[in-house]
């Protein structure tokens, strides 16, 4: 039985923020060269069949304040099938308010779900300390509880990308980031993908 989500004729927007952007805007578009292109490969490698479009609108540096102020241009007018959040990291570095953070995070998944048909994918935020040259000890842990609470409140899915990090960091001496405890590397980026593909039983 086939128990991948994402098909045929369907169309999915990705947005947040470096880390789904990864140079879609510059030289790697329309897609960038991070996780929003490995799962569109893997996805088409494995199921050549699907006509499935993928559609990257993440701009580095955002956060979940800027995801409000281009939800109608880049989410809303895409009249999308699925819609995939992957934004907070730079909320936490910034340090707004956490009640800011869930303010904004609900207008925006309430607004896709009055005014489109769309599925809601959400991921998890990860940080991995021993890989932050500036040890800012940052801590994600707030923002994740409001993810979750938001996901579980409306249905979406959950897709736990800071829990596969964790694991994956105990587990070997493999590398995950660019030096910052932030932005994935290339492994980095391919452990993302496959566990948002995972999630939607790839």
């Amino acid at each position: 039985m086939d128990d991948f989500l994402l098909k045929s004729g369907e169309k999915i927007v990705l947005i947040g923020d470096s880390i789904t952007d990864c140079g879609r805007r510059a030289d790697f578009p329309p897609l960038g060269n991070g996780y929003v292109y490995i799962s569109a490969n893997l996805t088409a490698a494995k199921y050549p069949e699907r006509e499935i479009a993928w559609v990257n609108k993440g701009i580095s540096g955002d956060t979940v304040q800027d995801l409000v102020g281009r939800w109608t241009e880049d989410v809303i007018r895409e009249d999308p099938d699925w819609v995939s959040i992957y934004i907070g990291i730079n909320n936490v570095v910034r340090a707004p308010s956490l009640e800011d953070f869930e303010r904004s995070y609900k207008e925006i998944i309430s607004r896709t779900l009055k005014e489109t048909d769309a599925k809601i994918i959400m991921f998890e935020i990860f940080y991995v300390p021993s890989e932050d040259t500036l040890r800012r000890g940052l801590n994600i842990t707030p923002y994740n509880r409001v993810i979750h609470k938001l996901a579980e409140e409306n249905g979406a899915i959950l897709v736990p990308i800071g829990k596969a990090f964790d694991e994956a960091v105990k587990k070997g001496r493999w590398k995950w980031t660019t030096n910052d405890g932030i932005h994935p590397n290339q492994l980095g980026h391919t452990l993302i993908a496959l566990k948002l593909l995972e999630t939607l039983g790839w």
